[in-house]
Parts: C-alpha cells; sequence; structure tokens
C-alpha cells in the first residue's frame, strides 16, 4: 500500500535518492509503498531518519535550532534581507535558525559583516561616519596616483559646494548616510571603476559626475549602471549615455572645472612671445599606449623654437607624482595658453570650451585612438573627421601652430564643444549642479 511517510534529513546539504529529494534539517513527507525497494534505499541513508510525525519534529528543533547572531551593515543605504532589516553602521542581534534561507542570504552579502565581535573598533577604523546631506566623496584610498585626484575632485566639487548651505556640505573618504539617511554622495568615478578598485559599492543616493569630461567610454550604461543620478556636461553626454541603455536620472549641469576661469578668477599671464602648451593626457601601459602623446612628447617638444615661443609641458596630474610636480590640475595653463596641442583627453574639451585652438599630434595618436575606440566614441569621431587641427609629423605641427595663432577656433570644434559643454553652463555650472542636488534631496522629503 501507498503511504505519506515522515522522513528528516539529519545534515547540513540537501539529499536526493531515486529522484526523491530532502532538505537539510527539514521534515518532509513523501509517498511511498512500504516495502518498496526505494524506501530500503532510503532508509539505508545514515543521514535520512524515518519515523512518526512526533518524534521527528522534537528532532528538527534540535537539528535546526536559532542561535543569536550578530550583523553589522557597512554599506552606507540600508538593507533589507527577507524580514531582516539591517541600518547602515548599526551593529544588531537577530535570533536565527542556522539553515533559515534569511540566514543564507545573509551571509552571502557583502556588505553584511555577520558573527564578528569587533564592529566598533571597524567602524573607527575605517572611519565609517553619518555624513551630510550632500557629501563630496574621494574614494581614493586605492588609488596609487598621490593626490592628482583628490585635487580633481576638489576642483570639481568646490563650485558646487559654494551653492548649498554650508553645514549641509563637506568632503569625506567614503560615501555616508546622511541624516535619516537621506544624504546624497557625489562620487566621481563610474560604478565600474569603482567596483574594480575594490571602493564602496554605489548606493541608491549616489550621484555619478565624472572627474574628467574626456569620453574614453567611461560615460557608457555598461559602466554607470550602478548610479540612480548622473550629472554631464552637456547634451551630448546624455545622448551618448541614452543611447548606451542608460536608465537613470540624467541632469544637464555643466562642467564645474572651469567655473573659476569664466568668473574671471584667472588673470593671463602677460608674455613677449605666444605661449604654446603642450597637455597630454596619462600614459597607457597598454596595447594602445599612443591614445596618449606622454612620454613621446618629451623627446618632440625640444623641436618647437624657444626664440619664438614659450613653451608648456603640463604634464597630467597623475603623471606629475613621478616627475615631483605639484599635482594640480591644468588651470593656469589653459588660460595663458595661445595655442593647445592636445591627444585624447579632457584637456581637448577643456581647451576648446576655454576658446583656445587645438592642435592634435596625429603621428603619435591616431593610429591607437581609432585602433582602442569604437565609432560611437567622440575621441574617435575626433581623430576620423579631422575636428580641430592635425598634424602628420612635427614639422607640419609647427606650421600648423602659426595657422592656429592666426585664424584660432574653427567653426566645426565651436560647433562640437557646444553640445559637449554649452555657453549658456559656463560660469554657471556650480550653482547650476547644487540646484540639481537640492531638487534631488527635495524628493527624498
Amino acid at each position: 500500500m501507498i503511504h505519506n511517510i515522515y522522513f528528516y534529513n539529519d545534515s547540513k546539504r540537501g539529499i536526493t535518492i531515486n529522484g526523491f529529494y530532502f532538505p537539510p534539517f527539514e521534515l518532509i513527507t513523501h509517498k511511498l509503498e512500504t516495502g518498496s525497494l526505494v524506501l530500503r534505499e532510503i532508509r539505508k541513508h545514515k543521514y535520512i531518519l524515518q519515523g512518526n510525525e512526533e518524534c521527528l519534529r522534537k528532532r528538527l528543533e534540535i537539528g535546526g535550532k536559532k542561535m543569536l547572531v550578530n550583523i553589522m551593515n557597512k554599506a552606507h543605504w540600508t538593507i533589507n534581507v527577507g524580514r531582516y532589516s539591517f541600518k547602515p553602521y548599526k551593529e544588531v542581534s537577530i535570533n536565527v535558525g542556522s539553515c533559515d534561507s534569511e540566514f543564507k542570504a545573509i551571509r552571502s552579502n557583502k556588505n553584511l559583516r555577520v558573527g564578528k565581535t569587533n564592529n566598533e573598533h571597524y567602524i573607527k577604523s575605517h572611519k565609517l561616519v553619518k555624513g551630510l546631506k550632500y557629501n563630496f566623496i574621494f574614494d581614493v584610498i586605492s588609488q596609487h596616483a598621490g593626490a592628482a585626484y583628490i585635487h580633481a575632485i576638489e576642483a570639481l566639487a568646490n563650485p558646487i559646494k559654494e551653492s548649498l548651505p554650508k553645514k549641509e556640505a563637506a568632503f569625506f573618504n567614503r560615501p555616508a548616510p546622511g541624516p535619516k539617511e537621506k544624504g546624497l554622495n557625489c562620487r566621481f568615478f563610474n560604478s565600474a571603476r569603482i567596483t574594480e578598485h575594490g571602493k564602496c559599492p554605489v548606493g541608491p543616493k549616489d550621484v555619478f559626475i565624472s572627474h574628467g569630461i574626456g569620453d574614453k567610454d567611461y560615460w557608457t550604461a555598461k559602466k554607470i549602471k550602478a548610479f540612480n543620478y548622473a550629472f554631464v556636461p552637456g547634451p551630448t553626454w546624455e545622448d551618448r549615455m541614452r543611447a548606451t541603455g542608460y536608465k537613470g536620472e540624467i541632469f544637464v549641469v555643466g562642467y564645474t572645472k572651469l567655473d573659476p576661469i569664466f568668473q574671471g578668477k584667472y588673470e593671463k599671464t602677460k608674455r613677449d612671445k605666444p605661449y604654446i602648451a603642450w597637455l597630454p593626457t596619462h600614459g597607457y601601459a597598454n596595447k594602445h599606449r599612443g591614445r596618449s602623446s606622454y612620454p613621446q612628447f618629451l623627446q618632440d617638444i625640444p623641436q618647437i623654437p624657444l626664440n619664438i615661443y614659450d613653451i608648456c609641458q603640463g604634464m597630467h596630474p597623475t603623471t606629475k607624482l613621478h616627475s615631483c610636480q605639484k599635482q594640480v590640475p591644468t588651470m593656469q595653463e589653459l588660460v595663458d595658453a595661445d595655442v593647445v596641442i592636445a591627444d585624447a583627453g579632457s584637456t581637448l574639451y577643456e581647451a576648446w570650451a576655454v576658446g583656445k585652438p587645438v592642435i592634435f599630434p596625429d603621428w603619435i595618436c591616431k593610429k591607437d585612438v581609432l585602433g582602442h575606440f569604437g565609432p560611437d566614441n567622440l575621441e574617435y569621431k575626433i581623430y576620423k573627421e579631422g575636428i580641430g587641427y592635425h598634424a602628420k609629423d612635427m614639422a607640419h605641427m609647427l606650421q600648423l601652430i602659426e595657422v592656429a595663432l592666426r585664424d584660432g577656433m574653427g567653426d566645426r570644434e565651436k560647433e562640437f564643444i557646444e553640445g559637449i559643454f554649452p555657453g549658456s553652463l559656463r560660469g554657471a555650472a556650480g550653482k547650476t549642479a547644487a540646484d540639481a542636488l537640492i531638487e534631488i534631496s527635495n524628493t527624498f522629503n
């Protein structure tokens, strides 16, 4: 005869016997014929117990008993797992079964410290702080580039900070929850890079603001998808992000770093000769290292005659670490330059934004820019379509310097930079970004 027979698996793992599954530490019934070969096989298993319901339930209470476990959430937002809710930086004790599915989910969450007794020390040593309403995050603890990114983030954030209430905005090394967990964290690296470098994960109230204005395939949906909010310098970036599938909210705010220039806080240095600034992006060690003219430009720049021009070798801030220079952003050089030589980084866009003609060293960069990036990339478009002045060798570069001094920027680059960073936002980007942060913050009330 076929009966409902009770079984109990007294092990930590699920067991399957002849198609019958027995979950760990769980009472279960199967319809089986008494005396069948299958039932005999099940009875032979050392961890499968058979008996009446009452006796097996008592065994179940022993095998899957509850335990008290300490849990601390090291993330800057609340994490919910089943019926449990874990607030940022708070230690709680829960009574949970060692084999409960919820406990397994808790243990698998990398942002939860499970069963640790030194949480107070962890909070202090990792500087997990409450933060303010508007937090500007350095995220540079694992970046081996000296203070370059700290200065870059300060240059981007300070114009925004000036337009926010003083006691509600500050810099922090790590993202913070803020008062009542309503704090916004402005973060200057995309989510792909944050994951790659092991930084604090992106939270639901984090805002993406790129640390530069160059494309470099940095603004694609794949690389910023963890952010619910993104600030961009102009509509070209919004179009680029939407085309790659980004679903978050986008705010066109301008490029805050250049606000001080447009607001007249820098004065051009008086010189007797035209000032030529060669401003390469940081070097690369991979296959297409020619995306930067560094370090080759150090061999070529001596060919620019010093009796005719004043010359600037404006290293990328991360490169300045190796040459013992102060790692401040390139600002005065942009103001002073009459002509800028750039390759495939932020300085080419910054130069165009402030009205300076740009020459590209194609003999160094063009092949690798086109080889590394695809047609949707903006640096690819610049080199492929010849936007700006493009030199085929150093002799041609010297000729183009004179042309650029005479003719300045052309209509094509003026039209191009307008989409990248509109004229209406130049000098007003900080205020525009601050207003956007306030707008986002108001949705949490």
